[in-house]
């Protein structure tokens, strides 16, 4: 498993649950894990921030995991980041993907704390890569998902992005 943070986090709500869910909140190989596209989208379209929301994916080499492990790791992945905060103030928006030939579990957080309409910041990389490359870690080890880090997955060659 790999934990990955998108770069996106301005715009209107509608972007990133359109993304996840489709137009029409029927995309084919998406299907809603947990959470209200509505009310994040309201969260989004609501906050005064720059960055209105953090978005990413949990991705697995294995095709499927069973309900109950999808569920313990949304459960502890929302531990690792809201370090500190009940449940009640954040909201996040999970939707499993399976079009890419993967298993996908994707996040959309709305950057601000529910309670207090505070701004939220989940994620921020130069604080939080080590804790999360950690839990990572560990979740990998417990449920014996493939590793990233494995040095037999090195490639001896990279290719850029942008070509």
């Amino acid at each position: 498993m790999i934990v990955q943070f998108f770069s996106r986090g301005k715009g209107k709500g509608a972007g990133p649950i359109d993304y996840l869910l489709g137009r029409d909140r029927k995309r084919e190989a998406a299907r809603l894990l947990r959470g209200n596209p509505t009310a994040t989208e309201a969260l989004i379209d609501g906050s005064p921030h720059a960055k209105k929301y953090t978005s990413g994916c949990l991705s697995f080499e294995e095709s499927d995991i069973t309900a109950e492990q999808k569920q313990a790791l949304m459960d502890d992945f929302e531990k690792c980041l809201f370090v500190g905060l009940e449940a009640n103030q954040y909201d996040c928006l999970w939707v499993e993907h399976r079009d890419k030939g993967r298993l996908e579990l994707n996040f959309v957080i709305p950057n601000v704390e529910l309670t207090t309409g505070k701004r939220l910041q989940p994620y921020y990389h130069a604080a939080d890569t080590k804790r999360v490359d950690a839990w990572r870690t560990i979740q990998n080890i417990t449920y014996g998902f493939s590793d990233p880090d494995d040095p037999a997955k090195r490639q001896a060659f990279t290719k850029a992005k942008d070509l």
